[in-house]
Formats: C-alpha cells, sequence, structure tokens
C-alpha cells in the first residue's frame, strides 16, 4: 500500500509505503516528525470520512468530494512540514564570516523558521475542518460505521493538537511580533474549536456505543 503524493523538495515521504514510512520516522533523524505525522493523522481521519460518507447512501456527494480534498491536502502538508523543517536547518548552516552574509543568515532564519509556523497552522486548519465533517458523520452517517465516524473523530483531534506543538515550538524564534500576536490569537481560535468537536463528537460516539 502506497501513500500517493510527493514533495516538492525530493523527500518522497508519501511514496514510501507504510513500513518505510514509519521506519523513517523512527529514525535517528530529525525529520520527517510530528508536524508530518499530524498531517498524516488528518489525512487518514479525512479518508475515513469518505469512507463512512460512502457507506451512508445518497446525498453524500459533497462530503465525500470534501473530505477527498482535505485529504489530499493534508498528504500534501505531510511533505511540507519537513520540506519547511529542512529549510530551517539548512539555513542555520549558511556562512557567517561577515556582515553581509550574517544578515542574508538571518533573514533566511527567519523565513524558515515562520514557514516552519504556517504549514502546521494550515494543517491544524485543514484538520479542522475534517473534524467537522467527521460529527456530520458520527450524527447522521450510516450507524453501523459510527465507530468509524469515532476514529476520525480522534485522528482529526490528534492532527490539531499535534501540529499545534509544532506552531508553539516555531514561535520564540520570530521577530515579527504581529505574526507572533497574530499566529496565537488563531492558534487559540482554532483550539478552541477542536475542544468542543472533540467533546461533542466524543460524547455523541461513546454514548450511541454504549
Amino acid at each position: 500500500m502506497r501513500l500517493k503524493h510527493v514533495e516538492s523538495g525530493g523527500v518522497l515521504l508519501t511514496e514510501l509505503t507504510i513500513q518505510e514510512f514509519a521506519k523513517d520516522l523512527g529514525s535517528e533523524k530529525p525529520a520527517p516528525g510530528g508536524g508530518s505525522a499530524s498531517g498524516l493523522a488528518g489525512a487518514l481521519a479525512g479518508s475515513l470520512v469518505k469512507m463512512v460518507a460512502h457507506l451512508s447512501g445518497e446525498g453524500q456527494e459533497e462530503t465525500i468530494s470534501c473530505s477527498r480534498v482535505l485529504a489530499n491536502e493534508l498528504l500534501d502538508l505531510v511533505n511540507r512540514d519537513t520540506d519547511a523543517f529542512n529549510q530551517v536547518m539548512a539555513s542555520f548552516k549558511l556562512p557567517k564570516e561577515t556582515d553581509e552574509e550574517k544578515k542574508e543568515r538571518r533573514q533566511a532564519i527567519q523565513a524558515a523558521t515562520r514557514l516552519a509556523t504556517e504549514v502546521p497552522l494550515r494543517i491544524m486548519e485543514v484538520s479542522l475542518e475534517v473534524l467537522t465533517l467527521a460529527k456530520e458523520m458520527a450524527f447522521h452517517g450510516n450507524k453501523n460505521a459510527l465507530s468509524d465516524a469515532g476514529v476520525a473523530g480522534l485522528l482529526g483531534v490528534a492532527a490539531c493538537r499535534g501540529a499545534s506543538y509544532n506552531v508553539l515550538i516555531n514561535l520564540p524564534g520570530l521577530k515579527d511580533e504581529e505574526f507572533v500576536s497574530s499566529t496565537k490569537k488563531r492558534l487559540g481560535e482554532l483550539l478552541n474549536e477542536v475542544d468542543d468537536l472533540e467533546q461533542t463528537i466524543g460524547e455523541h460516539v461513546r454514548g450511541a456505543l454504549s
């Protein structure tokens, strides 16, 4: 089984088999790491939502289409997160002998760190959309697939919260105070929505399965 998407930076994470990806994730390399794993969790959530929608009869075309688009974007973000991390590492290795080199290095570090913040934030945003669809499937989808909708919810929550850690770890390295402030605000808004959806989906699924 292969995950069919490629990364522009040349690291073909989503062309790896599941076994290969897991091995790469557990290697001594710092990337892929938690950000890419969060993106994959979100993509799996989207795929589960799509499956439940397929099993739920007519009238689910929009959910099927939306979940497919979201899952594909999250697969792309799996690659983009590792690529962003690699750009951060590369920027720190730039020469710093002259004043001009030091300036260029600082600028490169800031640009790469900002990208490494924006990518997981996007993982959160897309995974939150998946969570919203998971809620719809939990309440209105095929009851025989309720546990699958519940797992989609759990994976979506993991994707959002995992990605939030990757946002938070990068913010202290950024000098743009306006960007940091707006990102923290957006992060809080997203996490509040995640909390609400997690509670709503979880209580419904557990109650119905009890």
